[in-house]
């Protein structure tokens, strides 16, 4: 549904600029840093997906980063992803060791060569599940999905889990195709899709629960919730070395939360990791496999003119 329109945005040379401006920044920040406590270690890359811009991706992550540096016998190197698919093209291929992925991201990536679900976050309320969100300004007549029909509609990355594959099938199961939208679109990540409600650039848009949260103060309102998703797990590529996966697991799962230690820790991380973490497993996002290779047929009748999950 979401890949209806192959035209993509026109945006302004100075938001391009300023893109790669503050790419470049998140590199050199994420840069190694050699201090008594790291210089020595071996490197583990870890990869995130562009699920936010890189100043929020670095604000979110490095943290974690800093905490496993500290805490194994490794120096954790953030590595963000321009693409989804470059992010599981990378743990491939080895330039990153281990990911943090989206639930579709890692189901394509454990279906292609193997990659192993570690650990995954807990919730506020102690469980390991998200939604996804369909948002809209909270002046918009729009009251439900079916209201939807004729309006504009912005969805996330083409491969993100709640940005683009579970709002396709919500909005099909209401009965809302992209023949019934006067515009659908793809922006970059969840962040720029709320924003771009916000503006009144779309009436409505999909994002991932934390950022309807985020951005719900600042005007936003929901009109859908999806069911329940498990959360998206960090994963283990072909290159990551046996110890430093048991280091690196030993460690995310020795933070209590409960602790005032903990909770200092977990504060400084992004909103999806500050509850703990558990096992995961990989069998847990078959279904989103299953989801994914039924496109274009899953989710309606012209839904999709390709499956954008396995297109270049």
């Amino acid at each position: 549904m979401a890949n209806r329109s192959r035209k993509k945005l026109s945006f302004p040379a100075r938001t391009i600029v300023s893109a790669v401006v503050a790419a470049v920044l998140l590199l050199a920040s994420a840069s190694p840093v050699f201090t008594a406590e790291t210089a020595g270690k071996a490197t583990v890359r870890f990869g995130v997906i562009p699920r936010f811009n890189p100043h929020v991706t670095y604000e979110y992550y490095q943290p974690l980063m800093d905490y496993l540096s500290r805490n194994t016998p490794y120096r954790f190197e953030l590595r963000m992803g321009h693409t989804y698919l470059e992010t599981i093209e990378d743990l491939r291929k080895g330039t990153t060791d281990v990911a943090y992925l989206g639930g579709a991201t890692f189901a394509l990536a454990r279906h292609r060569f193997g990659a192993r679900a570690l650990v995954k976050p807990r919730n506020a309320e102690g469980g390991t599940t998200y939604r996804c969100f369909i948002v809209v300004r909270k002046d918009s007549p729009v009251r439900t999905i079916q209201d939807l029909r004729g309006k504009s509609v912005a969805f996330g990355a083409r491969r993100s889990t709640t940005g683009a594959l579970i709002p396709s099938y919500m909005l099909f199961g209401s009965a809302v195709t992209p023949n019934h939208l006067k515009v659908v679109r793809n922006l970059h990540n969840h962040e720029a899709v709320a924003k771009a409600v916000l503006k009144g650039l779309y009436d409505a848009g999909a994002v991932k629960d934390v950022v309807a949260w985020k951005y719900g103060a600042k005007g936003l309102r929901v009109i859908a919730v999806s069911e329940e998703l498990p959360n998206a797990p960090i994963a283990a590529g072909p290159s990551l070395p046996k110890g430093a996966e048991e280091a690196m697991v030993k460690a995310l799962l020795a933070i209590d939360g409960d602790t005032a230690g903990g909770k200092a820790t977990l504060s400084q991380w992004g909103p999806e990791l500050q509850h703990g973490f558990v096992r995961a497993r990989g069998e847990e996002y078959d279904f989103l496999y299953r989801k994914i290779v039924s496109i274009p047929k899953g989710c309606g009748i012209r839904c999709h003119a390709s499956n954008p999950f396995f297109a270049n």
